[in-house]
């Protein structure tokens, strides 16, 4: 016999989801929209990499709330309008592991597989990544998917200290980067993604 999720769980479910989209969008709005954008990216990428729809929940849930480990990190790095000193570089790389003590912390049922992918989202096919310098096929598809459309949105959008980057010019960016920082079957499928999905390009 299936048992669904009572209602009042899924009320709540939706409560600590909305409380921390407004965390992170009173801690920096910037960060707030681009997990937003990123979020829709994820989704319909894990769609188009044949991911069930559990799966595909788990990835767009990862997304949203990929860089909510961005509230721990200090004013002074994360809203410094400049390039990260080396110093400052090593401090934000630990957002990824700050996220997913964040997401564990909400206890939901999906929690542990949702905090993986934000743990392993900046992790690189080559091994080079971080925290845990997993290589190719040990890093999470959705996390290899993440990390696509994490950088795609991440180029295309205008900082303090550059301009938005054109969409081509990041496509060939993401090319060569392709089987170092990201998996070529990911972007192979990306590309198809924005082919069939042309509104989805910035």
């Amino acid at each position: 016999m299936l048992h669904s999720t009572p209602p009042d769980l899924l009320h709540t479910d939706a409560c600590l989801i909305d409380a921390l989209s407004m965390s992170l969008q009173m801690r920096d709005a910037y960060t707030r929209h681009h997990c937003d954008r990123v979020g829709l990216l994820a989704q319909r990428l894990a769609v188009h990499c044949d991911m069930d729809g559990e799966r595909c929940g788990h990835v767009a849930l990862a997304a949203r709330f990929h860089d909510i480990g961005k509230i721990g990190i200090p004013d002074d790095v994360l809203l410094n309008p400049r390039r990260h000193t080396e110093q400052q570089r090593a401090i934000m790389r630990e957002h990824p592991v700050r996220g997913e003590h964040i997401f564990l912390a909400t206890g939901r049922s999906d929690a542990v597989p949702v905090a993986r992918l934000i743990r392993a989202h900046h992790e690189a096919n080559d091994g080079s990544g971080y925290p845990d310098g997993l290589r190719g096929e040990a890093i999470p598809l959705g996390a290899r998917i993440l990390t696509v459309v994490d950088a795609y949105d991440a180029m295309t959008s205008a900082r303090p200290y550059r301009e938005a980057m054109e969409h081509e010019a990041v496509l060939r960016i993401l090319e060569d980067q392709a089987g170092g920082l990201i998996d070529p079957y990911v972007l192979d499928r990306f590309h198809g993604m924005l082919a069939r999905e042309p509104a989805l390009a910035r």
